[in-house]
């Protein structure tokens, strides 16, 4: 059948190497070739029970099997060099998200597949098999192989980045793979750079983590501390050191979890930046040379969940959606919940708990204590025991905050009390990422979140349609889209007129930037307690 892919010019240039690439094996003699080809399978295909060769490529009288090639070696590229998917030619997902979309399981000619990949081999843009899948008819033919970042680069930059319609007469249920989504932030992380000082206070934060971290007994929560700005300064470090392997990855993926890639997390893209706290981001970034701005809504997941009421009550009027939309949903909360104004320190406690509230897999709390909300937030806010914070977190203070505010709802919007009730009560059976300890296989789960984050994935891809073609270098954070100060005030008008125009509402959108002075403070390497036992540590090994 007859479909349209659109590739770009650079997997155009990728195919002209091919080319040469085939006018190498033909000057070659054949045993000089099966050589090559017998050592290339190996490595790419570790269990494999026969050579796999491009012999029909150099044969002529064989347009048939070369036109075949073309067409696999155009929809593999654009799926294995594609943004979303960087840096793994796995076909097994592949064939997934294509089967997913189209609602069918085709089978096809898979010694194509395996050809390309061969070639890519041959041409040094495979740096090897990263898990050992069984090459044979009743195999998995999940292959998974590390794209050499650098070589793809160096061919990426001297190549132009416009795109060009393909048309292949291509045999399978297959089409081939174009994200603008994510191929556009591959782009605006190429041209990403750090500024010089907060990247050598990064670089020396990772040595001393190392030298520190490994030989000191640390609790839980000075660990957290610790690991947490190890990520935030290894995504750092990678995004100077152009390594694109770590920056197109989420900072908690992991090699024995490559299923929960980048975008199967209800369509958000994820990569190194998108745990790191906001400060950093936009303290110490540049795009392309120019200072970082990042634009987002206010209160995302309470106006997402407003809005997803409006949609299934479009006549019921919300103070919830109201707050949001007026940009004080927080402060709100805070005056229903201890009766009076709130401070920042209260507002950051507060946002946690809406959260909780509204994502937790367990009922509503149906009694009060005797104890007030108040008092546990105080008592919260004073606590420095960070096992003792979480404690109090779990129990009265949640279940105070829970009582108070599902209990407004119940009594002054019960359209809102009863969607976010049901969702924590009519729980959904999910498999978990690994058995636990007990052996238990599943859970139960609030679906909301998902619910929630569906729609802001579609409100945000939307966004950034109505940017392009304008807004050429971004990337998104959940609710958040990043992108250079020139551009962040047409990306706001963007999301203001998409809020208009999908949902009807006026969203409160802001711009936020930081003048990267206080950034330095983010890498020094541990809090002021974990430092006071470093010295003690020391001294005790002096004395010793």
């Amino acid at each position: 059948m007859k479909i349209e892919i659109v590739v770009n010019r650079r997997i155009e240039r990728l195919y002209e190497e091919y080319i040469t690439l085939i006018d190498g094996l033909k000057a070659m003699t054949r045993e000089e070739r099966f050589e090559l080809y017998e050592r290339m399978t190996k490595t790419l295909y570790p269990h494999a029970k026969k050579v796999v060769d491009l012999e029909d490529q150099l044969n002529e009288n064989r347009k048939d099997y070369q036109r075949k090639f073309k067409e696999w070696f155009f929809v593999i590229c654009n799926w294995s060099f594609s943004g979303a998917h960087f840096g793994e030619t796995c076909f097994d997902l592949f064939k997934k998200e294509v089967v997913k979309k189209s609602k069918k399981d085709k089978q096809s000619s898979k010694i194509y597949a395996h050809k390309v990949i061969l070639a890519l081999g041959l041409m040094g843009y495979l740096e090897g098999v990263k898990e050992n899948y069984s090459h044979s008819t009743k195999g998995s033919h999940g292959y998974n192989y590390r794209v050499d970042m650098l070589k793809w680069v160096e061919l990426a930059m001297s190549v132009s980045r416009e795109n060009v319609s393909v048309s292949l007469d291509i045999e399978v249920d297959w089409s081939g793979y174009e994200d603008w989504f994510g191929e556009r932030q591959f782009e605006t992380f190429s041209l990403m750079s750090v500024i010089p000082n907060v990247y050598e206070k990064a670089k020396n934060y990772l040595d001393e983590f190392d030298n520190y971290f490994y030989t000191t007994t640390l609790k839980e929560d000075e660990k957290k501390h610790l690991t947490d700005k190890w990520s935030a300064a290894k995504a750092i470090t990678a995004i100077a050191e152009h390594d694109y392997y770590f920056m197109l990855r989420h900072s908690d993926d992991s090699e024995k979890n490559d299923e929960d890639r980048m975008i199967h997390n209800a369509g958000r893209y994820y990569h190194c930046l998108t745990n790191v706290s906001g400060d950093v981001r936009k303290g110490c970034l540049l795009i392309d040379g120019e200072q970082v701005m990042e634009v987002d809504i206010s209160a995302a997941q309470p106006t997402m969940l407003g809005l997803l009421l409006r949609e299934r009550y479009p006549n019921v009027k919300s103070a919830w959606l109201a707050h949001c939309e007026k940009g004080d949903f927080y402060e709100w909360i805070g005056r229903i919940a201890i009766g009076r104004g709130i401070t920042k320190d209260e507002r950051q406690v507060i946002k946690t708990l809406v959260m909780r509230l509204l994502y937790t897999a367990i009922r509503p709390t149906e009694k009060q204590d005797e104890t007030p909300f108040w008092w546990y937030l105080k008592t919260y806010l004073k606590e420095k025991d960070a096992s003792k914070r979480e404690r109090l977190e779990d129990g009265g203070l949640f279940k105070s905050f829970d009582f108070i505010i599902m209990s407004y709802l119940k009594a002054n919007e019960p359209a809102l009390y009863k969607l976010v009730y049901e969702a924590r009560t009519n729980l959904k059976t999910v498999k978990r990422k690994k058995p636990t300890a007990a052996g238990r296989r599943t859970k139960k789960r609030n679906n909301l979140s998902i619910m929630m984050t569906e729609m802001e994935v579609k409100y945000i891809k939307a966004c950034l349609k109505a940017i392009a073609p304008d807004v050429q270098y971004f990337y998104t954070i959940h609710d958040c889209i990043g992108c250079k100060a020139s551009d962040a005030a047409k990306v706001k008008q963007a999301m203001l007129a998409v809020g208009k125009e999908m949902f009807g509402a006026t969203l409160n959108v802001k711009l936020e930037s930081s003048s990267g002075e206080t950034i330095m403070d983010d890498f020094k390497f541990v809090p002021e307690e974990v430092i006071m036992k470093k010295k003690v540590w020391s001294s005790e090994k002096k004395a010793a």
